[in-house]
């Protein structure tokens, strides 16, 4: 029997912005470093279990995260990989992704595009097509229940 498969939409999350992140610098330093360059108030949250489904695993990765109010904007401290797999295959040279979920404005992105490349430690920062994320869909679907669950 042939399997079915969902094929997830790039228009399904309009709102959101995605910047890659090559960094030798721990997860927690890589957030309060942004957290004070960006203004930002990243917290650590639970690690997030993202279902892999060619491997059949649930590996989990760091997961940071800060609602700002005022512009009704979410950002996501994602890491890209943990000890077994990577979280975004296709974009192995970036070790984080801090995804923005929100009413954007793209030139504020741009903005924190070039406040990530000024934080020391930070090698590359750049944006990432979430059309080019085959396993997106699955990711924010994934982040969406880890944050129901938690209660983010």
């Amino acid at each position: 029997m042939a399997r079915k498969k969902l094929i997830s939409e790039p228009l399904s999350y309009p709102d959101l912005g995605i910047i890659g992140i090559s960094s030798q610098l721990k997860d927690y330093r890589l957030a309060y470093h942004i957290n004070l360059t960006a203004a930002l108030s990243l917290t650590r949250l639970d690690d997030l279990p993202v279902y892999q489904e060619k491997e059949g695993t649930l590996p989990e990765f760091p997961l940071f995260a800060y609602y700002e109010c005022n512009r009704r904007l979410h950002f996501y401290l994602i890491g890209n990989s943990n000890h077994t797999a990577k979280l975004v295959p296709a974009y192995r040279q970036a070790d984080y992704f801090l995804l923005t979920k929100g009413p954007f404005d793209p030139e504020h992105l741009d903005s924190l595009l070039r406040t990530i490349r000024k934080i020391e430690g930070v090698q590359l920062a750049f944006n990432v097509e979430g059309a080019k994320v085959k396993n997106l869909e699955g990711i924010m679907t994934d982040l969406e229940l880890h944050l129901i669950e938690k209660g983010g």
